[in-house]
């Protein structure tokens, strides 16, 4: 509860005493008062409140002392100032022309010399500071001061003082009729899908503007990484007017962008990822990765088909069915390019990782299901017989004779060597022989890293072990 009371502070000068009054607004605790109105009984002179709540009292050249002291008490009890903040002792006399402080929290009085700067601002109340770079001086008259201060506690808003801001600022509408006006029109993201569409669509109609069409592109990707904006793009027939049509383009930066556009729309969203399988996506994606000869245009096309695969089983059975992992061997079997054959083996690391994570998840309400649907893929024993084992041995081979300090594409090499774990017999030699070889690399790298840093070294030297011993090879015979 807010409470109003009164408080009564002396300001002392040897013997003779001036009253202050002041009102305080208080909520009962000392550390929040604040100073709403005050009286200051001292004819002639000018105040000011600083931030810590000091009364900071101008020019004391009016004052008067009736007292006849001698020259030895005058000396003793007169305070001597200087141009820095100094606390005054009870019953020293403070000379005039004094800047004067009193703290009404502490009851502690300071003064000292005026300065120039503060000479000018006689008679004055001096407002907060400004806590910008340019500092502007607002002056007030002291019944103005006083009138503020009373008012403190009216500040509520008025119906009459909302109806002013009203009338004040343009509502929403408004707006909007203004920026129709000079031709800005705020748009609705689905507006803008419709739009791209259409324009798209018309565009088709005329000979091929490639940099329209790319900006197109570019502009529905940003919108569809949304859900809500996917679904929508969907439901508008943006892959039958849009993304298919721009697959068959002899234009590579446009079946990249269309690619990118696709692998957005249904990346970790179901409903896009049904839509996708069944308009054909599977087959379409298959078909630009093995008809095509750009590799950017390959690495979107597994992106895609990434985004479509992912924790969707019916669609990874479509892609063994439709002959997706000899697609896959035969990439990394002839092409040279790291790049596409790393991304490759990761995508198909992570099924086989889903796969184990799919029958752990005993408390999963539709675990049987989901047990059911990735047994009919069946992935591991189509992997074995697609010879999966010699395409990593033999990617792992390029990495290390392209750049054995290219310890990311090592990393990642090494894993899916360890995901897969039904090598046969006649790759092992190759690989102990390269893994032998690493862990001797990684082995002196890992001495040379300071104990207490991260040792990324050490869990690569540990992947070689796990590796190894994953082929029955004794990693403590091997040096």
């Amino acid at each position: 509860m807010v409470m109003i009371k009164n408080k009564n502070m002396d300001l002392e000068d040897g013997n003779d005493k001036w009253q202050m009054k002041r009102s305080i607004l208080t909520d009962g605790t000392s550390d929040n008062n604040q100073i709403v109105d005050f009286d200051v009984n001292l004819p002639n002179t000018s105040f000011s409140l600083d931030s810590n709540q000091n009364l900071i009292i101008f020019d004391f050249s009016e004052l008067q002392c009736n007292r006849n002291e001698t020259p030895e008490e005058n000396e003793k009890d007169l305070f001597v100032a200087t141009h820095e903040w100094q606390v005054v002792k009870k019953g020293q006399k403070i000379p005039k022309g004094l800047h004067v402080r009193i703290n009404f929290e502490t009851g502690i009085t300071e003064a000292k010399i005026l300065d120039e700067n503060e000479l000018s601002s006689k008679n004055t109340a001096i407002v907060a500071e400004s806590t910008t770079d340019e500092t502007t001086e607002v002056k007030f008259s002291e019944a103005e001061l006083k009138e503020a201060l009373k008012n403190i506690k009216n500040d509520d808003v008025t119906s009459e003082h909302a109806e002013k801001i009203r009338t004040k600022f343009k509502s929403y509408e408004e707006l909007k009729k203004d920026l129709n006006s000079i031709n800005i029109n705020p748009k609705t993201a689905n507006e803008i899908l419709i739009e791209r569409i259409q324009q798209h669509k018309d565009i088709s109609k005329r000979p091929a503007n490639e940099e329209y069409i790319l900006m197109i592109l570019q502009d529905l990707e940003f919108l569809v990484h949304q859900i809500d904006n996917a679904n929508d793009f969907v439901t508008l027939n943006g892959f039958q007017e849009v993304i298919y049509p721009n697959l068959n383009s002899s234009n590579a930066k446009i079946k990249e962008s269309s690619l990118n556009l696709l692998g957005s729309c249904m990346q970790n969203n179901p409903k896009v990822q049904i839509y996708g399988l069944e308009t054909g996506a599977v087959g379409i994606l298959l078909k630009v990765l093995a008809l095509n000869s750009d590799y950017n245009v390959k690495n979107r096309a597994v992106f895609a088909l990434g985004s479509l695969l992912r924790h969707f089983p019916l669609a990874q059975l479509r892609f063994v069915e439709n002959a997706g992992l000899n697609v896959f061997g035969s990439l990394l079997e002839k092409s040279n390019n790291l790049r596409i054959q790393l991304k490759i083996v990761t995508l198909v690391n992570d099924l086989i990782l889903e796969h184990e994570s799919a029958v752990r998840n005993l408390k999963s309400i539709h675990y049987l299901e989901k047990v059911q649907q990735y047994n009919q893929v069946n992935l591991s024993n189509k992997l074995q017989s697609q010879n999966w084992c010699a395409y990593l041995a033999k990617l792992l081979v390029n990495v290390v004779n392209v750049d054995v300090h290219d310890h990311d594409a090592i990393e990642k090499a090494l894993t899916a060597l360890l995901s897969f774990n039904a090598c046969k017999a006649e790759d092992k030699s190759s690989l102990v022989k390269i893994l032998l070889r690493l862990k001797l690399q990684y082995a002196n790298l890992s001495a040379s890293v300071q104990l207490d840093d991260d040792n990324y070294f050490k869990e690569l030297l540990n992947l070689c072990d796990k590796v190894l011993r994953l082929l029955n090879y004794d990693v403590k015979t091997e040096l």
